[in-house]
């Protein structure tokens, strides 16, 4: 799973990379076929200082893209909130997927033969 971050009007700490390669990691476990996950901090300016930072979390799942976005007083909060938005989605997508009943023709529930 490749983990992009870039910096949109503003620099990318080498230690808010680390703190997103190490956050994203576990993101797998909801969603194995995960091909890549973008990370986008932002820096706008705001009537409140505490919506000035903006963190955008991208999942590329196949055939589905979860998003989650968030604003805080720093990157490293706002980005806490939006990849625990996504991580929520993507737990609900993985229950989906997992309580999904088989086809009939595999022999699960409507198989009458």
């Amino acid at each position: 799973m490749d983990v992009v971050v870039v910096g949109n009007h503003v620099e990318v700490s080498a230690g808010l990379r680390a703190l997103v390669q190490q956050r994203v990691e576990p993101l797998a476990r909801y969603a194995p076929d995960a091909r890549r996950i973008d990370v986008e901090f932002g820096h706008i300016e705001a009537r409140r200082a505490a919506d000035s930072h903006t963190c955008d979390v991208l999942v590329h799942v196949k055939k589905r893209l979860v998003k989650g976005h968030a604003s805080a007083h720093d990157p490293e909060r706002a980005f806490e909130r939006a990849v625990g938005k996504a991580e929520e989605q993507l737990r609900r997508l993985h229950e989906r997927r997992v309580d999904k009943p088989q086809s009939r023709r595999d022999g699960g529930p409507g198989n009458h033969t």
